[in-house]
């Protein structure tokens, strides 16, 4: 296994070289930009890629993956269909640049709501869930198929955030067999797990051997005083930490993730507040190294 981390390059962000630099001189192996700045797919179409395959090479750095988190489920149809165009452009940015993997996320109808009225039966008014399911399969079928043929495989975010419909095992399950294909898979990041109940963490890893197509590391604090006097629908009962910072155990989810056969990248994402910024990445970073397995 590497070890990476999730940045953008360009536009307001530091520099592919700079980034690149920093990288090396912290032990990373590889980084996962967004596909915006230097990364924008028609860019990256237009010019072939090959100054970022230059700049990387120079600074023994490669590219683990790009991240593209278009909406393909918006009620929008219109705004459906320019979603579609702009990962389908992704991937083949992907492909261009020789990365294996394009991180991006389900989607989402309109923000939470998909599943209705909390306690509410399955099946209730508000439950959106077979809908979705139906319309990922329309959407996503012709994406998949286009993976398939540039040699890129697409590893779905499972992040609640943005109301995405693949956040949990039950939806994980229904998208997989919506649009079976050895082209999709799931991105792991287990600290949205810790807060929203979905443990032991090694567990769901377990239940998708060998859909696990990248590794979105971050960990989760929960406070239980804080969720004791403001229950599930407070704020700041959970938050979440680099790795290291936070509550998850980090070897046997490394463990469940080899066993499950994953081998490639452990991507550090930084949305801890106590440690911003390239001292947390870094962090991160020197916490994960210890529990790899020695080449």
């Amino acid at each position: 296994m590497d070890i990476s981390f999730s940045t953008s390059v360009g536009n307001s962000a530091w520099g592919l070289a700079e980034c690149a630099q920093w990288a090396k001189s912290n032990d990373f192996d590889a980084i996962r930009p967004n596909a915006t700045g230097v990364f924008e797919p028609s860019l990256i179409i237009q010019s072939g890629g090959e100054e970022v395959k230059e700049i990387l090479s120079a600074n023994g750095i490669y590219l683990a993956a790009l991240t593209a988190h278009c909406n393909l489920l918006d009620d929008d149809a219109e705004k459906r269909e320019i979603a579609r165009d702009a990962l389908l452009q992704a991937i083949e940015a992907t492909h261009i640049l020789g990365a294996p993997i394009l991180v991006t996320y389900a989607g989402s109808p309109v923000s939470w709501h998909f599943y209705g009225q909390f306690s509410s039966d399955p099946g209730n008014p508000g439950d959106r869930s077979v809908e979705l399911a139906g319309r990922f399969k329309q959407m996503w079928t012709p994406v998949v198929r286009f993976a398939e043929e540039k040699g890129v495989r697409l590893a779905l975010d499972c992040a609640v955030r943005m109301g995405n419909i693949a956040c949990n095992p039950d939806m994980w399950e229904r998208i997989l067999d919506a649009v079976p294909s050895e082209a999709l898979g799931l991105s792991c990041d287990p600290s949205h797990w810790l807060w929203m109940g979905i443990l032991p963490a090694e567990d769901a890893i377990r239940m998708f051997n060998g859909k696990w197509y990248y590794a979105d590391v971050k960990d989760c604090e929960v406070s239980p005083r804080m969720l004791f006097r403001q229950g599930i629908i407070g704020n700041w009962w959970w938050q979440y930490r680099v790795p290291g910072r936070g509550q998850l155990n980090w070897g046997t989810i490394i463990g469940a993730l080899l066993e499950s056969g994953y081998d490639y990248v452990l991507c550090v994402e930084n949305e801890d507040r106590g440690m911003p910024g390239l001292a947390g990445f870094a962090l991160g970073c020197r916490h994960l190294r210890q529990f790899l397995p020695i080449a």
